[in-house]
């Protein structure tokens, strides 16, 4: 937990330059002498590491040779460590202490009750400060491989701007897998959070500002305050200004500082996210509330501004992409509690909990809305959709992939009989083989049609057309699929025509 200063650096240079003023057999004894010694120089250490230095001195062969022969040398030892020491009070650097303001009608005082960590009572106060007067950790273990790395690039530690670039990732350093070059930390979806709700856990730092425990909130605070982009608003960056800590007093020693940064990084909170189904469900009803207060129904455009600002209003970015996955997820869950409460005669609360521990499989369910997908299947089978909904109810996917599958279940009569049985055992593991089943039989076939071949599709497909009665293309096909076929009996004219040349 030692920190070294700069004035640690003056204090040791001076003393192996003055000895080295004696003698390079001196100035040798005492660069080895500092070199072993691992502790800082500070008021209360000098003393200890001078009258080390000088029985190294006085022990060496040079100082007992010349010791009765010429006093001088040994009076060069007394002047040496007087000079020393006063050179120490002539560099000596005032102590770096970050003071703790009031604000927003919190008064600068005691933590109280006084928090205990890894079962040490650590005395602290509570304040706020600027965030840009905390000085990022480097000695945060979360950090070891970068920081040695950077050092080895650059031959020193980085400056607190540059841990801050480190774990922006701005500062790239190979060995990062790609995925988590661009916020490998997750600093942009912590600073979007603080920037919607401010900073809900107080950091902790030490009297000089120097941080034990909230790197990552102090650096998304930074992020926010000099970010560049106009994601962040004035309001946002006042949030993000000033930080409510927990400091420690000027009495913490190193077991205080060593019982906090175990604690906060090696006790677990036992924390509990919310389930992604009652996350999901707030935001749909915040959405269902913003449209409510909305004087008419919005355009494109304009539901995509106000999903914008809903968005950042869950700490989730100006990015729409989570908000709209949780509003079509919401819209599925919704459908399938509907069917099983009012089709099924299922308990409402039952189904909710159904919907909840297979919520993510609604995502899959949501997706491919075009023709021949999950979704447009689904959406245009009213019987296949309830067969799929009392399927999820009763647990018999066995993973969300098969969701997948249901497409290719679909369009294959065996597959399907194979589907019904699963869904008619009382058994959940009998009725997960026979799912299990159904999609094996439906990708097999789905292979042996891939081939059969571009000649036999055709032949099929032709035959198809021309057994189609007149009337299904008034009264079955949907205008839309018509568009479909005629456009590509275009592209089949141009490609027939530059084979077979022209035979109009």
């Amino acid at each position: 937990m030692s920190k070294g200063t700069s004035t640690e650096n003056k204090v040791l240079q001076r003393i192996i330059e003055e000895a080295w003023n004696l003698s390079p057999e001196m100035g040798a004894t005492v660069e080895d002498v500092i070199a072993l010694d691992p502790d800082p120089v500070d008021d209360g250490r000098l003393a200890e590491l001078l009258t080390r230095v000088v029985e190294a001195i006085t022990a060496t062969p040079e100082f007992t040779r010349d010791r009765i022969a010429n006093n001088e040398l040994a009076a060069g030892v007394d002047a040496f460590v007087t000079r020393v020491i006063d050179e120490q009070s002539k560099v000596t650097e005032p102590v770096k202490k970050v003071t703790l303001r009031g604000r927003d009608n919190v008064e600068v005082g005691p933590v109280f009750p006084t928090p205990v960590f890894h079962k040490r009572e650590v005395q602290m106060n509570k304040g706020f400060v600027r965030a840009e007067d905390i000085d990022l950790w480097g000695g945060n273990e979360r950090l070891e491989i970068h920081l040695a790395q950077f050092r080895r690039e650059n031959g020193r530690n980085p400056t607190s701007g540059e841990l801050l670039e480190i774990m922006l990732c701005v500062i790239k350093l190979p060995g990062i897998d790609v995925d988590d070059q661009d916020d490998q930390f997750k600093i942009w979806a912590l600073a979007r959070s603080i920037a919607a709700s401010g900073v809900r856990v107080p950091p902790i730092i030490d009297v000089d500002g120097t941080l034990l425990d909230g790197n990552r909130r102090v650096a998304a605070c930074m992020l926010i305050l000099h970010s560049q982009n106009a994601e962040f608003t004035f309001e946002e960056k006042q949030r993000a200004e000033w930080v409510f800590v927990h400091q420690l007093t000027t009495h913490a020693i190193d077991a205080d500082r060593d019982a906090v940064v175990v604690s906060c990084n090696f006790e677990p909170d036992n924390k509990v996210d919310w389930p992604e189904y009652v996350k999901a469900r707030k935001v749909s009803e915040a959405w269902q509330e913003v449209l409510a207060l909305s004087p008419a129904l919005p355009n494109k455009n304009e539901q995509a501004t106000m999903k914008k600002e809903l968005s950042k209003r869950f700490g989730l970015g100006p990015d729409t992409t989570v908000v709209n996955r949780y509003l079509k997820m919401v819209q599925w869950a919704d459908a399938f509690e509907i069917h099983e409460v009012s089709k099924r005669g299922r308990d409402q609360f039952e189904a909710k909990h159904r919907a909840s521990k297979y919520f993510q499989y609604f995502d899959e369910l949501a997706k491919g809305q075009q023709p021949g997908g999950v979704a447009y299947t689904l959406e245009n089978d009213d019987k296949f959709r309830a067969m799929v909904f009392d399927l999820l109810f009763d647990g018999k996917f066995k993973n969300w992939r098969q969701i997948r599958d249901l497409k290719v279940v679909h369009t294959n009569e065996d597959a399907m009989v194979k589907m019904q049985e699963a869904i008619d055992t009382t058994d959940i593991e009998d009725g997960q083989d026979a799912l299990d089943m159904a999609v094996s039989i439906a990708r097999m076939a789905q292979a042996a049609n891939r081939e059969l071949g571009a000649n036999t599709r055709i032949e099929q497909f032709a035959k198809f057309l021309r057994e189609l009665p007149v009337s299904a293309f008034t009264d079955s096909i949907r205008p839309e699929n018509l568009r479909r076929l005629r456009d590509t009996l275009k592209i089949v004219d141009v490609q027939a025509k530059a084979v077979l040349g022209d035979i109009d």
